[in-house]
Order: structure tokens, then C-alpha cells, then sequence
């Protein structure tokens, strides 16, 4: 049985801290939306799908993208940025120097009902 958060990917970001991790998340970026529909709009088997309000333009949507994450996993904004897909709406986002614990499958776990429950919240 495959895991339901394939698309999640932890690198290991330190040799010297073990346990500080690295997380990769794809993103499809659909810029100019309205500003209520800002936020995760869906969790896929392959990516993230996110809605921002900011034009892709100077860089704005990324920045923009960068917040959400930054907000649903509350880390510093300046521990998130687009590493992949800059001028793209496919995106891959870092969120860097994660101190996950024992288990990578239980944060890959934990991380997934994150990004799902912030579905939840846009909606309710």
C-alpha cells in the first residue's frame, strides 16, 4: 500500500542536526484569484493546489504562495521559498530547517493533515 502523501518529500538539511529536515511540497499556483479564495484549495495525489490573490508578477504570486505555506506549517515566512518553477504555476516550495522528531512518516503524516485541514478552514 503506497503512503497518502507521496508528493511530500523531506531532505535532510543539516549533517550536523540529524533530525532538521527539509520539506519539498509541488504546488500548482493559480494566481489572481479573489482574496477570499486565498489559501489550499486542494490536496491531490501529486500536488498542492493554492489560490492567492497576488498577480504573477516581480514575483508577487511566489511571495504570495510562500505566506500560505509559511502560515498553515507556522514557520518564519523567510523559511519558505519556491526552489523549483519560479516563473511557473507548477511550483516546488522548501520549507526549510524543520525539526520533525523521531519518525519522517509521522511528520509526512502530521504535515498532509495539514494541508488538508487548511482546506477545511478556508471553507468553513
Amino acid at each position: 500500500m503506497s503512503p497518502p502523501y507521496p508528493f511530500l518529500r523531506l531532505v535532510a538539511s543539516n549533517a550536523q542536526c540529524p533530525r532538521r529536515f527539509n520539506l519539498h511540497v509541488p504546488c500548482y499556483v493559480k494566481p489572481n484569484a479573489s482574496a477570499r479564495r486565498t489559501g489550499i484549495t486542494a490536496v491531490g495525489t501529486d500536488r498542492v493546489e493554492v489560490s492567492v490573490a497576488a498577480v504573477p508578477r516581480d514575483g508577487a504570486a511566489n511571495t504570495a504562495v510562500s505566506h500560505v505555506l509559511a502560515e498553515i506549517f507556522n514557520v518564519p515566512k523567510s523559511s519558505v521559498e519556491v526552489i523549483r518553477g519560479a516563473k511557473s504555476r507548477e511550483k516546488t516550495l522548501c520549507i526549510a530547517d524543520l525539526e520533525i522528531g523521531d519518525d519522517e512518516e509521522t511528520y509526512l503524516q502530521r504535515a498532509t493533515q495539514l494541508l488538508q485541514a487548511a482546506i477545511k478552514m478556508r471553507k468553513s
